[in-house]
């Protein structure tokens, strides 16, 4: 299902106006990224490095290598006998295409939880700790909310495409809370038969 939710948010992000919602949400996470460099970015879906590890999606753009592995239910993969950690495996294979490509390596961690949980971090080993950027499916869908409600500049398409984009992480509850907009109209009408 997490494949299937990153290739949803990140398909859009690819094929949308870039300018609008990649860079956007690029600069949202603290990447600052030309609107030349979010048109010309290229992303890679399903990579693969050495000891069959393979993220998500890699975005090469301006001067970044950014690494993004996504979760939704699942914890990420933790060390085996034969295997270290996930994230530091994709940590290491990260860090040596983006020397390849003369890149600055970062990777994002996107999982469903409302704040950082430190303790699905601890496999990352301290040295690589500043690589490591995460955020969550709830600031996909404010970001898309904010576009969405300031944003005249969109298509007819592009809005239809966002909000249905924005309904699907609703429906997964990959939102903020929304507050009690309902039981407060409902104590106003209760006030008005006094």
């Amino acid at each position: 299902m997490e494949d299937i939710l990153a290739s949803n948010v990140f398909s859009f992000f690819k094929y949308a106006n870039r300018e609008i919602f990649l860079k956007g949400y690029l600069d949202r996470l603290g990447f600052k990224i030309s609107s030349q460099e979010a048109i010309e970015a290229e992303l890679i879906f399903w990579p693969r490095y050495e000891e069959k590890t393979e993220p998500d999606l890699v975005i090469l753009t301006g001067n970044y290598y950014l690494l993004i592995e996504a979760k939704y239910l699942s914890d990420f993969g933790g060390e085996t006998e034969k295997t270290k950690a996930q994230l530091t495996r994709e940590i290491e294979g990260g860090m040596l295409e983006a020397r390849n490509y003369n890149k600055n390596f970062r990777l994002i961690a996107i999982t469903a939880d409302y704040i950082y949980k430190k303790n699905k971090f601890k496999s990352v080993p301290e040295c690589f700790s500043h690589y490591l950027t995460w955020t969550n499916w709830q600031q996909v869908s404010s970001f898309l909310n904010d576009i969405l409600n300031n944003n005249l500049n969109l298509t007819r398409h592009e809005r239809e495409f966002a909000l249905d984009l924005y309904k699907l992480l609703d429906r997964k509850n990959l939102r903020w809370f929304k507050g009690f907009s309902i039981l407060n109209s409902s104590f106003s009408f209760l006030s008005n038969l006094r």
